[in-house]
This record gives structure tokens, sequence and C-alpha cells, in this order.
């Protein structure tokens, strides 16, 4: 056998079934029937789970050897072209045997990933003996973009625009450390493993609920909590302050210095989501405060020229993707002039004739 080529055996059925769902989730996302089934193999067998992450993270391994490239000519026909896009060319020349097909390292580690963000509710991470101790990979969203990424527990994050996370995974903990934007975050429930979201100088500690975390431009950080009880710290290491609890329907801005908790009616919780539908709502709220808002949709920014706009409050429901129109009720809404640069959209009071 060739030195460059790991082959799997194919003795168990279970193994091979394994391999057959990676194969299955690398062609695309599962179709909710699919997802059933894949739920129903995992809990026929405690051993299911367990093939499911050895998969995952054998590319872990994989990725730390080192082979000699393709040959000039043949590096096109080696790349894979599924879901996770073309890869780059020169790609090592290690190869997965499955069946009478054969997968490049590149193809290998594409299906490691897809375990990470696969909705499947395996209750624990199991790490074979040659894998590091923890998994992180990390999700993007571009402006005006939002996404639903599942974990591999069975928890699920909803990316708002312009939001990053880092995914760190292990047997003693579930971490999401989200480096900015924002996220809502639907999580199963393991009460051996808490799981916590990293904003800043703030953590977000829940077992089995469903809240959202924001950071802001001034560097705080907004929690709301729409299921379940969550519990806010200061500092992303945990110390012996007593953590503030937070149950549904109560939203907390955490600043530097200081706290600010509110109670929300389920009104302006469900505005709070309004993005999930390309929406964004405003209900009295400053000026100022909606434009914030607005530019985080926005390749252009809207600026206020003047100070005299500030004390101004505006209402309405606008559409995440159409910016514009948003520019436009300022003007025939509000009475105010919008004047377009190659900048940003300039914002002061309508001149009086």
């Amino acid at each position: 056998m060739s030195d460059n080529v790991i082959s799997l055996q194919r003795g168990s059925t279970s193994a091979r079934q394994a391999q057959e769902w990676v194969v299955r989730i690398d062609s695309g996302r599962l179709t909710a029937q699919e997802r059933q089934d894949l739920q129903a193999w995992l809990a026929e067998d405690l051993a299911h789970p367990k093939l499911l992450d050895t998969h995952a993270l054998l590319w872990c391994e994989s990725a730390r050897v080192t082979f000699p490239r393709l040959a000039s000519g043949s590096a096109d026909s080696a790349q894979p072209k599924g879901r996770f896009g073309t890869a780059g060319k020169g790609m090592p020349a290690l190869t997965w045997l499955y069946g009478s097909k054969s997968w490049s390292l590149a193809a290998l580690i594409a299906l490691g990933l897809a375990f990470v963000f696969l909705g499947a509710p395996i209750r624990g991470f199991v790490d074979p003996p040659s894998a590091p101790p923890a998994m992180l990979t990390s999700r993007t969203t571009d402006i005006g973009q939002h996404l639903e990424v599942p974990l591999v527990d069975g928890s699920f994050v909803h990316l708002n625009t312009a939001s990053t996370i880092q995914v760190a995974y292990s047997k003693e903990r579930r971490r999401v450390v989200l480096d900015k934007g924002e996220g809502l975050f639907d999580v199963a429930k393991d009460a051996q493993r808490p799981f916590e979201v990293v904003a800043g100088a703030t953590t977000v500690r829940a077992i089995g609920t469903r809240f959202s975390v924001m950071r802001l431009p001034d560097g705080g950080t907004e929690v709301t909590v729409f299921e379940g009880v969550v519990e806010i710290l200061k500092g992303q290491t945990a110390g012996t302050e007593q953590p503030l609890r937070l149950g549904a329907g109560q939203t907390v801005t955490a600043q530097a210095d200081k706290i600010v908790l509110q109670q929300l009616a389920n009104p302006a919780l469900e505005n709070k989501l309004a993005w999930r539908e390309d929406r964004i709502i405003f209900d009295g709220v400053s000026l100022a405060e909606a434009i914030a808002q607005v530019n985080r949709y926005s390749q252009v920014p809207l600026r206020i020229a003047g100070p005299e706009l500030m004390d101004l409050h505006v209402s309405g429901a606008f559409s995440t993707a159409d910016v514009p129109v948003f520019v436009r009720s300022l003007e025939q809404g509000f009475g105010l002039h919008v004047e377009r640069t190659d900048e940003a959209y300039l914002i002061s009071k309508a001149s009086v004739r």
C-alpha cells in the first residue's frame, strides 16, 4: 500500500454507516427527514456518537502530516467541490479510501468541520487518544447576512449581521466566544457541561435555555433571555463574585462600570428578534440609536450632521435588506434632509424655505 494512503476498515457495520453519514453530510445540508434518521441512528447504540466524533476529529491528526504536493496538472482533478467550496491548489496528496471512492485531505478536513456544526443530539464530545483535548473553529457573517449554525451537541447559534464566533468544545465545557456582532443561542441541556458565551469582559453561562448576546459599539454587552435562566459574570474566567441571574423576559446591558437590568414585555422581546425575518423595528427610540442599529446592516454608514437631531425619536418597521427605504422615510416621514456623499449618508435638519 502506498505510504500516503490511509485505508479505513469496513468490517464493522456501524463504522460503515458512520462513514456513509459523513459522505451524506458533506454533500450538503441535511433535510429534515435525514436529520431525523441521523438522530434515530445515534440513539440506536451508545457507540454511534463516539464513532461520529472519531471521524469528525480524524482531520486533526491528518492535518499535522506533511506530504509531497500533487504533480502539476493533477491538482485540479483532486479538488473537492462540495458545500465547503473548492480546495486550494497544491493540497497534500493524503487520501481516505471509502469503497471505490477516494477523498483528498481537503475533503477530509471539510468532513471533520461538518460535524462541528452538525445539529445532531450528541451528548458527549469524545476525544480519541490521538486527538487534541478541544476542537476550535469559527464562523463569520457578512454585513446584511444572518446564518443558523448547528453545533455538535444539538445546540444552535443564529448569527446576525457582521458577526464572528469562535467555538471551542471539550469534554469539560462548551464555550463560544462572540468576537463581534450578535448571536441568538438555543442551548441543548447538558448539566455536566455548562454552555458559556464570552463577549468581551462578560461571560454568560447556561445549561439549557434560549438567549441572545450582542457586542455594543462602546465595548459593552447586551444579554436578553427568551427562555430559562442564565448567569452573568464579569470577566472571562469565573471568579469568586456572585453572578447575576437573569430570567426569561429580562435584558441586561453590561458596561465596564455598571450593569443596567430591564424587564421587557412580549412585544419588545419579539422586536429584538425581528432581524431573523430581515426586519428591524423601532418603537420610540432616539434617532442616534436607530442609526446605530441600521448601520449594522448598511454598506454605506449613516451619520447625523448636527447635534440638534439627537433628541429626535423615531418609530417604524424596516427591511434590513433595503437600507435606502429607511433613508427615504427619514426624509418623507420625519422631514429630515439626507445627503449622499462618497463616504456616508449625512442626515441633517431640513432647511426652512
